[in-house]
């Protein structure tokens, strides 16, 4: 006897979109976090003003 496929039962396509979805938002969200993370922070240095005289 052969198995059937329940007719309340998922679509295969469904599941697809869904598996398809799920990666691109993973895809997404990992590309976001590097961006944010591997980002450099704003520099605090000071600078010398050229009329001040420097003494080492």
């Amino acid at each position: 006897m052969r198995w059937k496929i329940s007719p309340h039962g998922h679509d295969r396509r469904t599941i697809d979109l869904l598996a398809i979805i799920a990666l691109l938002a993973l895809v997404l969200g990992s590309g976001w976090y590097l961006a944010t993370s591997l980002a450099t922070p704003p520099s605090t240095t000071a600078f010398i003003v050229p009329s001040q005289s420097v003494h080492w």
